[in-house]
């Protein structure tokens, strides 16, 4: 009866064991998947550097990765392969229109489970342009958005009105760069600045103001899913008849009277 009692125990600690084995391969297969950056913040020209193991045995499949940028854009869609022990190793650089300022986050797969990490990026100073569109031609005006995408510029002479489509998939801001040539806002008299006024979405808003000399910069927050962006002050410019057009006009006068000379030649109305 001991042997028995002896050998009854020794399956049971044989059982016990196999299930721990068992159990931490499983929880290996559904969870061991990491993923890391070397650094948290990066700035311009900086290297993202992603890393991390698929926790398994590699079956000869890449490693699927995505990057999102801050507006939820997909940034970067790749397939990394994986070494014999599992690791991978991929190096990012940020930049380009889709490299705003603000949070990202990186998306890995394999085997079917995912895992994220995030990182910050700062651009710094790197300005677009778009056209602003007025009733007579259109001016570039320099911006920079975070948490969403500028998709138009109007000016309205007429109101002192400029306003911004946009769309906004998260809180962000609208940095803009308005010339004093282009638009301005002055209190009686011209000679001193006045604030522009903001409407976020029609509800009125503010804007940090820098008063530049010659340009003006303003910095206008805005909530997510914010549509539109009206900065009112007292002037907005009509774009001027310019050089290239005055000098199509000439030619085009220039082409009549050219025109009118050799037809009269033909004439036949007899000569008084």
């Amino acid at each position: 009866m001991e042997y028995k009692a002896y050998a009854l125990m020794a399956i049971l600690l044989a059982s016990v064991s196999a299930v721990g084995m068992f159990g931490s391969a499983y929880a290996q297969t559904s969870s061991g998947l990491t993923v890391t950056t070397d650094k948290t913040d990066y700035s311009a020209a900086d290297t993202v550097k992603i890393s991390g193991n698929v926790g398994v045995t590699p079956t000869g499949q890449p490693l699927v990765l995505q990057v999102f940028n801050p507006n939820g854009a997909a940034y970067r869609f790749d397939q990394v392969p994986v070494a014999a022990d599992g690791s991978y190793t991929y190096n990012l650089k940020v930049g380009g229109k889709l490299g705003v300022t603000g949070a990202y986050k990186v998306t890995v797969s394999y085997n079917g489970v995912s895992k994220t990490a995030n990182f910050n990026f700062a651009a710094g100073e790197q300005w677009q342009t778009i056209k602003m569109q007025l009733k007579s031609g259109t001016v570039d005006i320099k911006y920079q958005i975070t948490g969403g995408t500028l998709k138009s510029l109007t000016g309205d002479s007429d109101t002192s009105t400029i306003t911004a489509m946009i769309t906004a998939a998260s809180d962000g801001q609208l940095k803009i760069q308005l010339p004093r040539t282009v638009a301005d806002a002055k209190m009686a008299g011209n000679t001193t600045d006045a604030e522009y006024v903001i409407f976020v979405d029609e509800i009125e808003d503010f804007a940090d103001d820098d008063h530049g000399k010659d340009v003006r910069t303003l910095t206008i927050p805005f909530a997510a899913q914010s549509e539109q962006i009206d900065i009112t002050g007292t002037f907005v410019a009509i774009p001027e008849f310019g050089a290239i057009a005055a000098i199509v006009l000439a030619v085009a006068i220039v082409g009549i009277i050219v025109a009118t000379t050799k037809y009269s030649k033909f004439s036949f109305l007899p000569k008084m």
